[in-house]
């Protein structure tokens, strides 16, 4: 029993056949305009600016937005664009591990900086300042995850406007990604929807795609959107234009994204909707289940404010760490979930996805909860 999958159309939430016949047409299919634009397709790049962030409230440019396959080729764009082969980038633990292997290719040294917990997630701030000092000299950027992966929290305002210092003060960029900001799990008047706005003080880029705001991964469509002064952004907006456009040379496409889906955008981004109010759905029934499941038990929750995901807290006993328990509930309950030191997080915790069909989670949940119960009251290890 996976505990794990992410994939929103493995776990069952998928779009009708009659979804894909409305959003594409045949001609799609067919790209016959020899104008490439390496920053990808303006009227894609519009429905981002306008049927995504302004609906929202928040005001942005087709002009300040590149798009990409994916979150993942943003990401190594962004390191060709503000980093050398040594240079360091300062970025969030416990986050998904995902981003080490694109600097590895990349010769970028991604740093850690803390994410505390306390009954709520908060970045240590004296660490980032003080990693800030230490590393000025080859440090090129800071990287945000908004709502963090796993942890799902977001920045504060406090946050926000203190790295924001650090970034002017030390001539740094702002990298935040934004993946998961569409799935809001409690009200929080102190964080920070979204970063994406005319009033950013540094140079500020902020990811994200259609594998999370519209779970379709496969449609192979992400954006970046660049904010802050503007004679910041036009260079590296110009900059950014001349790396992506190698791409788009060698796929005679426009930008790194798929041409019908860019096309098919400004149809794709308002029925998306739907399948998010679904998945909020499922994600809060789920977490309900999981707090039930838990009461009075030796496992606890760490708070959660967005995402698909929950992290649980395990007894600590002995020698018995995170990979122990997930090989004991291997060989014992036959339910798989991933240690939380795979994130960077220490201790015994467990990363859950809340995406899981309901009563499968619910199964999944109880033989964890049992076989734990068991081994802390004294079982077998």
């Amino acid at each position: 029993m996976d505990l794990s999958c992410a994939s929103p159309s493995a776990l069952g939430l998928r779009y009708t056949p009659e979804f894909f016949q409305e959003v594409f047409e045949p001609q799609m299919v067919t790209f016959d305009d020899p104008t490439v634009d390496a920053m990808g397709l303006e009227e894609a790049r519009e429905a981002v600016a306008r049927l995504y962030y302004a609906r929202r409230g928040l005001a942005t440019r087709a002009e300040n937005v590149c798009l990409n396959s994916t979150v993942a080729e943003a990401y190594t764009n962004l390191l060709t664009l503000l980093c050398d082969p040594g240079d360091l980038i300062l970025v969030p633990e416990p986050s998904h591990p995902a981003l080490a292997h694109l600097a590895e290719l990349a010769r970028v040294e991604l740093v850690p900086y803390a994410l505390t917990y306390e009954g709520h997630w908060a970045i240590d701030t004296d660490h980032l300042k003080d990693l800030v000092n230490r590393h000025s000299g080859r440090l090129r950027a800071i990287l945000c995850m908004a709502p963090n992966n796993p942890t799902g929290s977001y920045l504060t305002h406090r946050e926000l406007e203190l790295i924001e210092g650090l970034c002017c003060a030390h001539d740094l960029s702002l990298i935040v990604d934004e993946q998961f900001v569409d799935y809001p799990l409690y009200p929080g008047p102190s964080r920070v929807a979204s970063v994406v706005g005319d009033n950013r003080e540094c140079l500020t880029f902020v990811l994200s795609g259609l594998a999370s705001v519209a779970a379709l991964p496969q449609l192979k469509l992400a954006w970046t959107v660049a904010c802050g002064p503007e004679e910041l952004v036009r260079p590296a907006l110009a900059r950014l234009a001349a790396i992506v456009g190698s791409h788009a040379d060698l796929n005679f496409g426009f930008g790194g994204g798929a041409t019908p889906t860019q096309y098919a955008l400004a149809r794709i981004l308002p029925t998306s909707e739907a399948m998010q109010e679904q998945i909020r759905n499922r994600v809060q029934a789920n977490l309900q289940t999981l707090d039930a499941a838990i009461t009075d038990s030796p496992v606890a929750r760490l708070g959660v404010e967005a995402g698909w995901s929950a992290v649980l807290a395990l007894p600590q006993l002995g020698e018995l760490d995170d990979e122990g328990w997930v090989l004991r509930m291997l060989e014992r309950c036959d339910v798989w979930a991933e240690p939380g030191s795979a994130y960077g997080l220490d201790g015994c915790h467990l990363v859950l996805s809340l995406l899981t069909p309901p009563v499968a989670f619910a199964e999944g949940i109880s033989r964890i909860v049992g076989l734990v119960s068991r081994i802390a009251g004294g079982g077998r290890w």
